[in-house]
């Protein structure tokens, strides 16, 4: 920051930051929001030949749904750090208002500043406007505004889920860039993909709670049973109508779902167009005479080459020892 003439570089509580502006709001920068201090640090880290610390990432399978009554999302429990698992018991869905929920899905760092960033501007909208309940798509509002803010540098991928005043339903699913889509049902994380197939073949409208309770425990067993990053403990944090917010933890089974609808294939459904049967000669069966005991039994003889003719003994010896054992590699002449 350039102060009379001078650059003089911005100190927070001490430690100087690489921000330009400290007068900008706590959110955008400054100690009780986002800080990039680590960077000078990392900076120089790597100048003394030390290595930059590792991240602590949570390869997480998240997922909601929308059913008849409420909202339900629900994830796994492990954090991973590289090979290692720090935490199998970490609780992945957070409080943003009473009727706001959110599940986070990337840097574990990450989504926990968003959340708190987050949550402290709802806090804030809510005194402002008589303590009325917030919007869910307020939530959504203020996560896109931060992560497009960062340009995808913060890693954390959010499903957002709850019930507005007025008791209607809402599901959004944001990702790290700030993009957003109003969904039924979702999923995130490493695991998504594998979680989506399940959420895409039993998701139906007007799904009961229990229905709906075991499609989500389910999509995310399928997910942690494909992605070594996911596992552990099943959370759900289910979100009525009535505002009612009730948490439960399952073990995860030791069977995998059976699919809706299994894949049968019956036999003949393959037209054959051509078939071609090959003789195979095992190795080290001699020859006799001028032809193959394959070729002989089929009324065939070798093909035309050095070797055939009968006037040429030594070749055709020559030739009949190559059937007598495996190929042997060629040797490169030197010149």
């Amino acid at each position: 920051m350039e102060i009379n003439g001078e650059n003089k570089c911005i100190m927070f509580n001490g430690i100087p930051t690489m921000m330009k502006y400290a007068a900008r709001s706590p959110y955008q920068c400054g100690p009780s929001g986002f800080s990039f201090d680590n960077c000078l640090r990392n900076k120089g880290l790597v100048k003394n030949g030390i290595s930059v610390p590792n991240c602590i990432g949570t390869g997480t399978t998240v997922a909601g749904v929308i059913y008849d009554g409420g909202v339900i999302i629900g994830a796994d429990s492990r954090v991973t750090n590289g090979h290692i698992i720090p935490s199998k018991k970490n609780r992945k869905i957070y409080q943003l208002q009473s009727n706001i929920f959110a599940g986070g899905a990337g840097i574990a760092q990450d989504s926990a500043a968003l959340m708190e960033v987050t949550r402290a501007q709802l806090e804030l909208h809510r005194m402002n406007t008589g303590f009325r309940k917030v919007p869910v798509r307020c939530a959504n509002q203020v996560m896109r505004q931060v992560l497009y803010r960062f340009d995808g540098k913060m890693v954390a991928n959010v499903i957002i889920g709850g019930v507005d005043a007025d008791f209607k339903t809402h599901l959004f699913c944001t990702r790290s860039d700030g993009t957003t889509d109003t969904v039924p049902f979702t999923s995130l994380g490493s695991g998504c993909m594998a979680a989506m197939s399940v959420l895409e073949a039993r998701w139906e409208q007007n799904l009961d709670e229990e229905s709906a309770r075991d499609l989500v425990r389910d999509a995310v067993a399928v997910g942690v049973d494909n992605d070594l990053q996911s596992g552990n403990n099943v959370c759900l944090c289910i979100i009525r109508s009535d505002f009612s917010v009730h948490w439960e933890e399952r073990a995860l089974n030791k069977e995998t779902p059976i699919r809706a609808f299994p894949l049968v294939i019956k036999p003949g459904c393959t037209t054959i167009l051509s078939t071609i049967e090959h003789r195979v000669v095992p190795w080290g069966e001699a020859l006799e005479g001028d032809e193959c005991p394959g070729f002989r039994q089929e009324g065939l003889s070798l093909p035309p080459g050095p070797g055939n003719s009968r006037g040429d003994a030594g070749e055709r010896v020559n030739r009949r020892h190559e059937y007598l054992g495996p190929p042997k590699a060629k040797r490169r002449r030197l010149e």
